[in-house]
């Protein structure tokens, strides 16, 4: 029996499997990897190549850009601008109890506004921006030619007199009237004026909804180029650069007529504390004086001393932000 069956020892496996197939089977994988090695190590050598290269270039580059100047003022608006703003800060004045310096820039500003801790301005492009620490930031998507910001929200006009109201993220339209130039300072309520000068008034319930149809009070007597408002009273100048004081509720209820005082202007800015800065025609700044609960349209103007012309003023907090005839943002203290 045993010569019939051959070796049946019990540690032995009676079924063995060939290994010739195992032997081909690891010389393929050992191929497979060396392949990949080889493949790997000619990628690297050719990125080290390239970045090599790179380096000669960039150096090459440098040394053709120093021998070949091209930070030119004349050619370089970035360059002009700047140098333009060092001439501007050293004749900023640090006289008359304010002490000036240039604001973060967004050039060519056109107009700014604050209050609350919060600014905003528009610049020459008709791009909106709000200024967040050191920087200012694209407020919206809509062109807009006048922006401002108070208890009411963030409110502006475009270029065709259309009305926004900044809901979420974005300006929203508003229908019902156009305006000129609008104001979001005063107690919840928004002013604003026509392009036929005529003065308009949106209650405060009014101002706080997000609904898109909105009816403004029209029975603001007057004329009107530009108006702002605070809790204290509202400002305005006409067509003849007169000064105007009134005071409008939050219910649009004017409880009398506009008084005039003295001195002319294109525009005026009232803090939400009072405070009142006016620009003329001439560029010139003024600050009024005199002003208390028993006389809130103050007694006077006190100048205000810049060797650059202002285009635009704004107060908020103890701080006064100028936009100049040039573009540029002067922020100012006392």
């Amino acid at each position: 029996m045993e010569g019939t069956y051959g070796n049946l020892d019990p540690e032995e496996s009676v079924y063995q499997t060939s290994t010739c197939n195992d032997s081909g089977s690891s010389s393929s994988k050992v191929r497979l990897y060396l392949e990949v090695i080889i493949f790997l190590g000619i990628l690297n050598v050719l990125l080290l190549a390239g970045l090599i290269a790179l380096g000669v270039h960039s150096r090459y580059l440098a040394a053709y850009l120093s021998n070949n100047p091209t930070n030119d003022t004349n050619d370089n608006p970035c360059a002009t601008l700047k140098a333009d703003l060092t001439e501007m800060v050293k004749k900023l004045p640090v006289s008359g109890g304010w002490n000036c310096s240039a604001a973060p820039q967004q050039f060519p500003a056109a107009q700014i506004d604050a209050d609350r801790g919060m600014v905003v301005m528009t610049d020459k492009n008709s791009s909106a921006f709000f200024l967040s620490g050191s920087c200012w930031s694209k407020l919206g998507s809509v062109p807009l030619k006048h922006v401002s910001v108070g208890p009411a929200g963030i409110w502006g006009v475009d270029q065709q007199n259309k009305v926004y109201k900044f809901v979420a993220s974005d300006f929203i339209p508003t229908r019902g009237l156009e305006l000129k130039q609008v104001d979001a300072g005063g107690q919840g309520q928004v002013v604003g004026v026509a392009k036929g000068d005529t003065i308009h008034c949106l209650t405060a319930n009014k101002a706080s909804s997000i609904k898109e149809i909105i009816n403004w009070t029209s029975g603001i007597a007057g004329f009107l180029i530009y108006i702002s408002c605070a809790p204290t009273g509202c400002w305005g100048v006409n067509a003849q650069q007169s000064i105007f004081f009134t005071q409008i509720s939050n219910s649009c209820v004017k409880p009398g007529n506009w008084i005039q005082v003295d001195g002319e202007a294109v525009n005026v800015e009232v803090g939400s504390d009072g405070n009142v800065f006016v620009v003329n025609r001439l560029g010139l700044l003024y600050e009024r004086t005199g002003i208390s609960d028993q006389v809130p349209q103050g007694t006077g103007w006190k100048k205000i001393e810049m060797s650059v012309k202002i285009k635009h003023a704004s107060y908020d907090l103890g701080y006064m932000w100028l936009v100049t005839e040039e573009g540029f943002i002067v922020k100012c203290t006392k």
